[in-house]
């Protein structure tokens, strides 16, 4: 399989809000983006705030646009003020549609190739992440933090 559909899509978001139900998490806005940085699905649980729907497309934006989970950006942006500034002119250069925290994770199929992103927010970012790596092994494709 070369191309995320928009079933697998809508799978991967319902197996996200259900291993959100499991570890009780507030309500989340979850985005799927297909290779191309395009919106495949996007739905937001009743209760979020409404910027959640643009933080969740911003965290898998990031991920596609510099090729790793955004956990990676984090853990850059956090290691000194050279990669802060980094970070912060590759937001800038993307209209604010990179955000260094967990959350965005690549969508691979078996052979590794990089089917598009997931991102997930409304609880902690770790939290979001995990949702996010749960709901992508649960449609059978692979996450690089599983």
């Amino acid at each position: 399989m070369t191309q995320l559909t928009l079933d697998q899509a809508n799978q991967l978001i319902g197996g996200i809000f259900a291993e959100a139900a499991r570890r009780d998490l507030p309500p989340l806005a979850v985005a799927v983006l297909d290779d191309g940085a395009h919106l495949k699905a996007m739905q937001r649980q009743d209760g979020v705030s409404f910027m959640r729907a643009d933080i969740c497309q911003a965290k898998a934006w990031g991920a596609l646009a510099m090729g790793t989970d955004t956990r990676h950006l984090a853990t850059r942006y956090a290691q000194d003020a050279q990669q802060q500034g980094f970070v912060l002119a590759l937001n800038a250069m993307s209209d604010g549609r990179i955000i260094p925290l967990p959350g965005g994770v690549l969508v691979r199929n078996a052979s590794g190739l990089i089917l598009g992103a997931v991102g997930v927010a409304g609880a902690a970012s770790e939290q979001d992440e995990a949702c996010a790596i749960a709901g992508i092994v649960g449609v059978g494709l692979q996450a690089a933090g599983d």
